[in-house]
């Protein structure tokens, strides 16, 4: 009598598989969910380095827009600028155009940007991309055989650039996001370097339209024409042999040109008078210093010169005015622009006196050093002055020998 062996059923709701069979289905989707698990964990590790990503780069935008915004130096701006967009998107090169199609080339790493002399003419590619961008005024991205472009304006006051930047890598284009990061950061550079450019145009004008009356109040004059003119390039001369900064330099020379703008409140008979002033009259021009001061005290930009013009005629010794100071109580541009003052009177004619001869008035001035006039700056006036008769001798003839009754 055969034995049959009992076959084990399987429990309700169980599934039975055969070696070599087909997978039991609740094992089927447990892999399906693993893959989709998988996928999921996938995209959010790509999401969240993307806001990763997002995070920084805004960082890094709220970062250089508050660096730029400090700046008034146009060319420092464009530096910070390029250098950050290149960071920011990765690109490896970074080109400006101007409107006349002249470019300044940036090598961008790590946020920095280094200029570059352009290695030749702009090609026709990029030409064609940068009058596109300029005409349609937006961004525009491209590929060409050379890496990936993305093309966008930037707005000055009265010009438009055209900034482009490149990835060597021909399969690393630049992403939309990459191309509103761009736009937004060019257009806010746009319009700080635009303020800055505005500004500066409205200082060159406010200079010139002083200049203009400083020139004006000399030629009330026949005696003081083009004084203020010297005096400002004799204190500069002076200052760079003391090593005064190149900044101060700039605000030292319009210090003297502007040292004597407070005769314009003198009376014109006192100026022009023939012969030597009466105590009243002397009384009445030793005025002009604090008139000068008060005329340019409510100009913000004139604060680097106040001091200077209110200063200019104070002695070492005390027995200069306005107010008498002494030693290193004078500011420095107000000791520079006194020696470089009375220079320029002694080798000028004046209606009481001829003029004296440059030699004759060094001896004057060495004879006051200490007591009338800063020593320091003495001596730097003496040395400044015969190197610039020795280098430039037909200038320093026409500025002080020629025509002047030498």
């Amino acid at each position: 009598m055969s034995t049959k062996t009992q076959q084990p059923t399987p429990r309700d709701g169980a599934h039975a598989t055969l070696p070599g069979g087909p997978a039991p289905a609740d094992v089927v989707d447990a892999r399906a969910a693993l893959e989709r698990l998988d996928r999921v964990m996938s995209e959010n590790v790509g999401l969240a380095n993307e806001v990763l990503r997002s995070y920084e780069q805004l960082n890094l935008v709220f970062e250089v827009t508050h660096q730029i915004a400090e700046i008034t130096d146009v060319a420092e701006i464009e530096r910070i600028l390029v250098g950050q967009i290149g960071r920011l998107i990765g690109a490896d090169q970074v080109h400006v155009v101007a409107s006349d199609d002249a470019r300044r080339v940036y090598h961008t790493a790590n946020g920095a940007a280094h200029q570059t002399e352009p290695s030749g003419p702009i090609s026709e590619t990029l030409r064609q991309k940068v009058a596109e961008a300029r005409a349609a005024r937006h961004t525009v991205a491209s590929e060409t055989p050379d890496g990936s472009l993305v093309v966008s304006p930037l707005s000055r006051m009265d010009s438009m650039d055209v900034v482009v930047a490149m990835r060597e890598q021909v399969d690393r284009a630049f992403s939309a996001g990459d191309l509103m990061l761009i736009e937004s950061m060019l257009s806010f550079g746009g319009k700080i370097i635009a303020n800055c450019e505005l500004h500066e145009k409205l200082r060159r004008m406010s200079f010139d339209v002083t200049r203009a009356l400083v020139s004006a109040i000399d030629k009330k004059d026949n005696y003081t024409s083009g004084h203020s003119e010297r005096v400002g390039f004799l204190a500069r001369m002076i200052g760079e042999r003391l090593g005064v900064s190149t900044v101060d330099l700039q605000w030292l020379e319009w210090s003297g040109i502007l040292h004597d703008v407070g005769k314009i409140g003198i009376r014109e008979e006192v100026l022009g008078k023939p012969g030597r002033l009466t105590e009243e009259e002397f009384a009445h021009i030793k005025e002009h210093p604090r008139m000068g001061y008060e005329i340019l005290k409510p100009i913000a930009e004139f604060d680097p010169v106040l001091q200077g013009v209110l200063r200019h005629h104070e002695n070492p010794d005390g027995t200069g005015y306005p107010d008498g100071l002494r030693g290193d109580e004078i500011p420095l541009f107000a000791r520079i622009i006194h020696v470089a003052d009375v220079f320029d009177a002694l080798t000028s004619n004046r209606s009481y006196r001829a003029a004296f001869g440059v030699d004759q008035a060094c001896d004057i001035i060495r004879k006051d050093s200490g007591s009338k006039l800063d020593t320091q700056a003495t001596e730097a006036f003496l040395a400044a002055l015969e190197q610039f008769r020795q280098d430039q001798p037909h200038t320093f003839a026409h500025m002080f020998v020629q025509g002047r009754g030498q």
